[in-house]
């Protein structure tokens, strides 16, 4: 059964000078319910992207629809919209029950039903018992359960966020993640979620949206981009990558030989397309690649087998990883899982290196174009901001 789209981007352009395009033909779709990331290095056009929805920026041409309705022109506080941000823009002099009540006062909600839904909204985020409380007197984390509160609070068809944990550290950004998920799961919200971290968009999403030089590169659940990148940009950009470069020496149906610098023959799943005599790259993934033991002679006839030289060894607590070179300049790391089965190899050792021939593809060379940077604003001017406070910092 088809899931129809909930927010749709059709032909979606935006220039600042007329010559230039931060957005270059955008055409994506959002199912009802879903937690679509945004992933992209800055000045890929996420951010932008975000920003149209939101109708803080103009597109140039293209339009963008909301459960079929066009928003073209629509304000901001009309288009249903809540939106999260990564400096949270909560009003230091109003208590967190008005911060989160702000939404309902500019709507003109009556003042029993704003108290009845900032109480259940803060029942939510599981901080009722601070409602009288000022911004200044609460931690990051909980100022940004806040502003997720105020976001929500209104009971929005699509929340936004702009990178909200960006300003968190490492453990309390991790605890949030699973603070959204959860919301995400047991309130069935539709998430557009912009962020720069490939782990974060890994692991929250239903689906990530891998952006470059304004264009998605690839659309796909995680799995998918992790397991099978359709071009070298994705298999670089998410998750660690063994970029070796060669040229095809052969390709038949869905799988290719790739002949590296040293003479390696390589063989591997290959990108649609590629032909031989192109230059390539081998996507291969650290934890894919396997160092046999001593007493492991006979590798399977279904995997590729290089020798090379270990250069370091580092110990990373679950794992340890091994850094090695082919030839003279091909560098390739591996990871061994810290079992205390294994024995590990030293360096200055020579040793063969082995991966399945599924476990790697073979991609063009050629990535897209750095994309040009431009000034985007990452926040709304205070006369059109409707789910957070104008100007709060």
């Amino acid at each position: 059964m088809s899931n129809p789209s909930f927010i749709s981007f059709s032909g979606v352009s935006k220039s600042y000078d007329g010559a230039n395009y931060v957005v270059d033909d955008l055409n994506l779709d959002v199912r009802k319910g879903e937690f679509l990331s945004l992933l992209g290095p800055s000045g890929s056009g996420k951010t932008t992207t975000l920003m149209m929805l939101a109708g803080f920026e103009s597109p140039t041409q293209g339009e963008i629809r909301l459960d079929g309705k066009r928003l073209d022109d629509k304000p901001p506080h009309q288009r249903d919209i809540g939106m999260v941000f990564q400096n949270y823009a909560l009003f230091p002099h109003l208590t967190i029950a008005e911060n989160v009540a702000f939404p309902l006062s500019v709507r003109r909600v009556s003042r029993a039903e704003q108290k009845t839904r900032v109480k259940r909204a803060l029942e939510m985020i599981e901080l009722p018992h601070l409602a009288n409380r000022r911004p200044a007197q609460l931690s990051g984390g909980q100022q940004q359960r806040v502003a997720l509160a105020r976001a929500l609070v209104f009971e929005p068809s699509v929340v936004l966020m702009d990178e909200p944990l960006g300003a968190l550290d490492k453990r309390l950004r991790e605890t949030m993640q699973y603070e959204i998920m959860r919301l995400h799961r047991e309130l069935s919200l539709t998430i557009v979620y912009v962020t720069h971290d490939q782990a974060e968009a890994l692991t929250m999403s239903d689906r990530v949206a891998v952006f470059s030089d304004g264009r998605i590169q690839q659309a796909a659940t995680p799995t998918e981009l992790y397991e099978n990148a359709q071009n070298a940009f994705v298999a670089n950009f998410v998750g660690e990558n063994n970029g070796l470069k060669g040229r095809v020496v052969t390709v038949t149906d869905a799988w290719a030989t790739l002949a590296l610098a040293d003479g390696s023959l390589i063989r591997g799943r290959c990108e649609q397309g590629l032909r031989e005599g192109d230059e390539a790259m081998l996507a291969l993934r650290p934890e894919r690649a396997h160092i046999p033991d001593a007493e492991d002679t006979h590798l399977h006839e279904h995997s590729n087998v290089v020798r090379a030289k270990v250069q370091e060894l580092v110990y990373c607590g679950d794992h340890h990883r091994v850094h090695l070179m082919l030839g003279s300049q091909d560098a390739l790391v591996a990871k061994i899982p810290n079992t205390q089965r294994h024995a590990l190899p030293c360096a200055g050792q020579s040793v063969d290196v082995a991966w399945r021939h599924d476990d790697c593809k073979i991609l063009a060379a050629s990535t897209p174009r750095s994309a040009p940077v431009f000034h985007v604003p990452t926040s709304p001017s205070p006369s059109i901001i409707s789910t957070a406070p104008a100007g709060a910092n």
